[in-house]
């Protein structure tokens, strides 16, 4: 008996293919391993010297008012038991006012938003929603009362004449009431709060004339009338607001305001003596008190309103101790910068807390902070504890405010991060505070900028480089002269190593912009380092130079306000980067049309070019706002628009004067620094990584076009299947032979003797029905030869007594040797001259042997292959083989049998020649696919090969997935052992079906395609994943198309996929419905299944291993042949 093939009883290739496997591992997990630490561990260079020394204050002396006499209380008396609310008052145009309201808005009973405005000599109204505003406020566990605040400001501050205007004209009054309504209904508000300032003596009674118009109008659809009042003008009548309004916001503050001479901006006897005025023309329950929260700073220039927290900030890099006024309550301290003396005074939490006591003494109806993102943090344990009988926590200062820009310029570097400050409050008796001492300030994040150049424009492009983009954009820079600044994406820097060169050759630089891409916030920090240091090493591998620019993905600003902006711009600091922001946003990777493109970079330039102009930037550079980096994308979608934009965009800046330069530029920082040439242990890396790159490259390239390849062959494997089968039904070419008139087809038939060998192996549950349904069969002369392969069951027992009495059955019993000898042995017993060798599982139709007899009376044909059917379709798997059998083994047999090429007689359901399988030496020993090694080794003796699809067979399919892949193993190793077997056709060329299509095909879409369809399953998956991250993370527009074109090729093929099995059903006359969902559902387990068994074939046939036949369990659950099949 001949050795199996691939068998080695040595076991020797089994060992050798082991250790070679392990050795690959080996090798792999080595160069994997040097990659990871590569990558891991990148040294972190020198800052950049950017220049960015910023001026310091020194301290000056601060003179505090008289602090003999502690304060104390006057005589107010509290009646009502009810508390009194928490009102904020919320500004959109402060970053620090959206962080404390995010953190405090449950804190809160009411926030007043100041969102809308009238100014100008037309009255015009002005009204801007604050989306980021609403999400927080829906997000609050305890949401706050809303109520929409109306100013009368511009620029330039409070309006006074046009204000006037305004109000004496009844039907602009009108008009504007109108307009704030729209404004509430928009902001589902409880109310209104105007905050109508500065206005002349002469316009308070219009004014008043408003305010009950407003409360007529709107009191009557459910909406609050408010309004902030001044406490200390005796032209306003504030008895008369009360009684117009709802509600009177009291602003006891600005004692001492920006047009007076430096002092305590709200002394606490002053604030009491005030309150206890204005509580006497105010009822209680229309008094709100505002509790001012800020500071001033005086000089000889003017005063500048500023946080607590810029001047905690001020203090402490000038070294001046904050004092703390006994007298007053208010703290303060002085400073000199550039030879100008300053004096800050400000109102804190301690000041806050005073204030809240007076407050609390009265019935008023409720305080409010003025405001939102200028207070002291520890105000708000002020407001968490005035109401009861205990002291706040006051020690621990908080920095106030996220953090302070300095300079100008869009090119960052943090110079300092959060500090916590601390300080002691003494309390007396009845609570009050008198004596606090700054012992640390706290700061914030300090960020200093550069590269402020006016004159000079730096163009910088995101996301790429891209194949198709970024040459187009290189093209348009060399031919005007332009050199630019690229933020690379690693992965896509990957595959284009000639591109990043280009680049470089070209005048331009690269910048870091992470590898994948994701928002560095919200991964950990180790995530991100990898992020940037895999960029890194891709650009060093492919051209000898170092990144020192960084563009955190969605970091665009050039004044990072938010721990989401700051945090990666530190992070990346910390590993040697310096943080390139923007101030000129195109907006093009949102494909606005081109003229925007152009429209919007224009703009930006010439906003900055104002602010560099402007008398706030020519006093302070921190007030300059520059617009000199302008953002565009070369990657990330569709860049026609940018492509179409950018020579607009860089003629129309040349000709406004403008010089084109790079970010380094920008800092008159020579490119050799900003671009290091590496050297040293870092050159030695980068050449080990650059190999790993390029194979990476070229692997992401090559399964690219592997993919294409595999869909391009499929469609065209499916196609042609189809025709030729069309073909093969409708000319006749695979039709049997035709009947004469003397029926000499049926003579034929009648006189061929047939013997049906039925090998079996414990067959007892289904061995009768098979014999019996054989027996069945018409116009033909049978016999049945039943073999016993050893069975442990009641095989030959049943055998026995079921057909005793029936001579043509012939029973042999055998020790187990399995199939091939068994079925060699019945054929030596047999009598006939047509031997169809007959799985026990399997069930004839009556007219199936005649109909396969009847082509042996062509003298050439050796071999007939009948049409094999799945009879136990009751579940997914069996309705999957169900599907199979006909779109895939029974539509290939057809078509292959058109061209000579068919490659094998299934088991169920064929007949042979006994001449023919005598020539061959019988059914074969060593494969386990006998039928095909059969097929295919009688038409290398001459024989030809039919296919007869009348001739129908009801098998019984694996029932489960575990059976399903034992058997389709098995099937998969013998198709491979009989490729291997018979692979001298490709060599000989003969037999010429077999040799051009036969034997190709099936390594190539058998062997070959189940090796490589894991990989793009895979690579399909990966790139869903991708996609769906890059749409969670950019939107749609930032998808670079490589998922879509993968789709639309799967879909396309998916759907010939179809086209071709409907094809397939129509050709076939048994078949009632097409059963289109399990065709395409076989696609998410079934062929994965598929490729598996032959992966694992393959690695068996690699080691040598010994196959076994792998007996099924039989459920003898074959539909009667007659039963339609869905």
């Amino acid at each position: 008996m001949k050795t199996p093939v691939f068998y080695d009883p040595s076991g020797k290739r089994n060992k050798a293919t082991l250790m070679g496997v392990i050795a690959l591992a080996a090798a792999a997990s080595l160069l994997f391993l040097g990659l990871i630490l590569s990558v891991l561990f990148v040294p972190v260079p020198r800052q950049l010297d950017l220049h960015m020394e910023a001026s310091h204050a020194s301290r000056w002396n601060f003179q505090t008012h008289d602090a003999r006499h502690p304060h104390r209380f006057r005589n107010l008396t509290r009646h009502a038991d009810t508390p009194q609310k928490i009102i904020g008052f919320y500004v959109p145009w402060d970053d620090g006012s959206r962080a404390a309201f995010e953190s405090h808005a449950s804190d809160m009973d009411v926030v007043i938003g100041a969102f809308a405005s009238v100014s100008g000599p037309q009255n015009t109204y002005s009204y801007q929603p604050d989306v980021r505003f609403h999400k927080v406020l829906a997000a609050a566990k305890k949401a706050p009362v809303l109520l929409t605040m109306v100013q009368n400001t511009s620029l330039k501050g409070f309006e006074r004449e046009n204000t006037r205007r305004l109000l004496t004209n009844v039907t602009a009054r009108t008009q504007l009431l109108a307009q704030i309504e729209d404004t509430l209904k928009q902001e589902k508000s409880g109310g209104v709060v105007f905050d109508f300032e500065n206005l002349e003596p002469a316009a308070l009674k219009p004014y008043l004339a408003l305010l009950k118009e407003a409360r007529a109008r709107l009191g009557a659809r459910g909406y609050s009338v408010t309004a902030t009042v001044p406490v200390d003008d005796p032209d306003w009548n504030l008895s008369a607001f009360a009684q117009a309004t709802d509600k009177l916001f009291l602003m006891v503050y600005d004692q001492h305001s920006m047009v007076d001479k430096a002092g305590p901006i709200a002394a606490q006897d002053w604030f009491e003596g005030r309150l206890a005025v204005t509580m006497k023309a105010v009822p209680a329950d229309k008094a709100i008190v505002c509790i001012g929260n800020y500071a001033y700073d005086w000089s000889k220039f003017g005063t500048t309103v500023l946080t607590v927290g810029d001047a905690w900030l001020i203090a402490h890099d000038s070294e001046a101790p904050v004092s703390f006024d006994r007298a007053t309550g208010n703290s303060g301290f002085a400073y000199q910068e550039n030879g100008v003396n300053h004096e800050v005074w400000m109102l804190d939490a301690v000041s806050a807390w005073n204030q809240l006591l007076a407050v609390h003494a009265t019935d008023a109806y409720g305080v409010a902070l003025w405001r939102l993102g200028s207070e002291d943090p520890g105000i708000w344990q002020d407001f968490a504890h005035f109401q009861g009988k205990t002291t706040p926590d006051l020690t621990t200062l908080n920095p106030a405010g996220n953090v302070d820009v300095e300079g100008a310029g869009e090119i960052l570097r943090i110079s300092a991060t959060p500090t916590f400050g601390r300080r002691t409050v003494e309390f007396d008796a009845q609570r009050m505070a008198q004596n606090q001492v700054y012992q640390t300030l706290p700061t914030p994040y300090v960020v200093r900028r550069t590269g402020f150049k006016p004159g000079s424009i730096a163009l910088t492009f995101d996301d790429g480089p891209d194949p198709k983009w970024t040459p187009k954009v290189l093209q348009i820079l060399k031919a005007e002269h332009v050199p630019a600044t690229f933020f690379v994406v690693g992965e896509k820097a990957l595959g284009h190593p000639f591109l990043l060169k280009t680049l470089l050759a070209e005048g331009n630089e690269l910048g870091n912009h992470t590898y994948t891409h994701p928002n560095m916030a919200n991964i950990p920090a180790e995530w991100a380092k990898v992020e940037l240091n895999s960029t890194q090493r891709v650009v060093e591998a492919y051209t000898g130079r170092s990144l020192r620019w960084l563009r955190a993905p969605y970091f665009g600003d050039a004044e990072p306000t938010t721990e989401n902006e700051l945090a990666p711009a530190l992070l990346g600091q910390q590993m040697g980067y310096t943080s390139v922001g923007l101030h000129v946003d195109s907006e093009d990777w949102q494909r606005p049309g081109v003229q925007a493109i152009v429209n919007n970079v224009l703009k930006g330039v010439a906003d900055g070019a104002a602010s560099a102009a402007s008398e706030a930037c020519k006093e302070d550079i921190n007030n300059c706002r520059s617009g000199q980096i302008v953002l565009l994308h070369d990657s990330g979608g569709d860049r026609q628009q940018t492509i179409d934009a950018l020579p607009h965009i860089i003629r129309a800046l040349k000709a406004q004067g403008y010089q084109f330069t790079t970010v380094s530029g920008l800092t008159d920082l020579p490119a050799a620094q900003a671009m290091p040439t590496l050297s040293g242990n870092d050159l030695a890396a980068v050449r080990f990584d650059v190999g790993i790159f390029m194979l990476l490259a070229w692997g992401a390239i090559g399964l690219q076009w592997l993919f294409i390849a595999a869909i391009v062959l499929g469609v065209l494997r499916a196609l042609i299947l189809s025709v030729m089968a069309i073909w093969a039904d409708y000319s006749g070419h695979m039709d049997p032979p035709a009947e004469t008139d003397d029926g000499r087809i049926a003579d034929f038939v009648h006189a061929r003797q047939v013997s049906v060998i039925i090998p079996a192996f414990n067959e007892a549950r289904v061995i009768e029905a098979s014999v019996r349904r054989v027996l069945t069969s018409v116009d033909v002369d049978i016999e049945v030869v039943v073999v016993d392969d050893g069975s442990k069951d009641e095989t030959s027992a049943i055998v026995a007594r079921a057909f005793a009495n029936e001579p043509r059955v012939t029973l042999i019993t055998q020790a187990n040797a399995g199939k091939a000898t068994a079925v060699n042995n019945g054929i030596a017993r047999a009598r006939g001259e047509i031997i169809i060798a007959l799985d026990a599982d399997t069930q004839f139709e009556p007219e199936t042997i005649a109909r396969l007899v009847r082509w042996f009376i062509r003298p050439e044909i050796g071999a007939v292959a009948g049409n094999a059917k799945v009879g136990n379709r009751f579940n997914f798997v069996t309705r999957w083989q169900g599907v199979e059998y006909v779109t895939a083994q029974n539509l290939e047999r057809t078509a292959l049998a058109t061209f000579g090429a068919m490659m094998v007689v299934p088991g169920a359901v064929g007949a042979w020649r006994r001449s023919a399988l005598e020539e061959v030496g019988g059914y074969p020993h060593d494969t386990l696919a006998e039928d095909q090694d059969l097929t295919i080794a009688i038409q290398r003796r001459g024989w030809a090969v039919a296919y007869d699809q009348d001739a129908v067979a009801w098998t019984e399919a694996p029932e489960s997935f575990a059976s399903l892949i034992k058997q389709r193993y098995r099937w998969a190793f013998g198709t491979l052992q009989c490729l291997w077997k018979h692979r001298r056709i490709l060599k000989e060329g003969k037999p010429k079906g077999l040799a051009h299509i036969g034997l190709p095909q099936a390594w190539i879409f058998q062997i070959g395609f189940s090796v490589i369809s894991p990989l793009i399953d895979l690579a399909l998956l990966i790139n869903i994943a991708a996609t769906l991250w890059t749409i969670s993370q950019h939107g749609l527009n930032q998808t670079d198309g490589t998922l879509e074109r993968m789709l639309i090729y799967w879909t396309v093929f998916v759907a010939i996929d179809a086209l071709c099995g409907w094809i397939a059903y129509m050709l076939e006359p048994r078949e009632k419905r097409y059963p289109v969902f399990w065709l395409l559902s076989q696609r998410f387990v079934y062929r994965q299944i598929m490729y598996y068994v032959v992966l694992k074939a393959l690695a068996s046939a690699g080691r040598g291993l010994a196959v076994g036949w792998g007996k099924l369990e039989r459920s003898g659950r074959v539909a009667p042949a007659s039963t339609p099949q869905g």
